[in-house]
């Protein structure tokens, strides 16, 4: 009877603490910066023949973006937000970004995603 009590409580802090880390992959960025404008953003690959490793895929492959990912009211926010992220991340470049709207409606909101990659020195 004691373990059924205390399973309540104990999954629902659980739950509000994995909530809690998920939100902080989603804190707003700060503003464009001189740094995030050397970052380039493809819809494929980079340009010539540089080697390069993945380093993480931006609104998919986190966790949280299974409750709620950002939204853009231009591809332009949305490549800047995502330039922001490859900073953060260490990353050279955005590859194979892409954004679409949320509804039929061509003034929708837009859902942004892409890989950040790290060119190999």
């Amino acid at each position: 009877m004691n373990r059924i009590c205390l399973a309540w409580p104990l999954s629902a802090v659980l739950l509000t603490l994995s909530c809690v880390t998920g939100c902080s992959m989603f804190a707003p960025r700060a503003g464009p910066t001189q740094e995030a404008e050397r970052i380039g953003v493809y819809e494929a690959t980079p340009p010539g023949n540089r080697n390069y490793r993945k380093v993480v895929r931006l609104m998919v492959e986190p966790r949280s973006s299974a409750l709620s990912v950002p939204r853009y009211s231009s591809v332009e926010a949305g490549a800047a937000d995502l330039r922001n992220y490859a900073i953060a991340y260490g990353g050279d470049a955005v590859v194979n970004f892409g954004c679409y709207h949320i509804d039929r409606n061509p003034l929708s909101a837009l859902i942004c995603n892409g890989t950040v990659i790290r060119y190999d020195q």
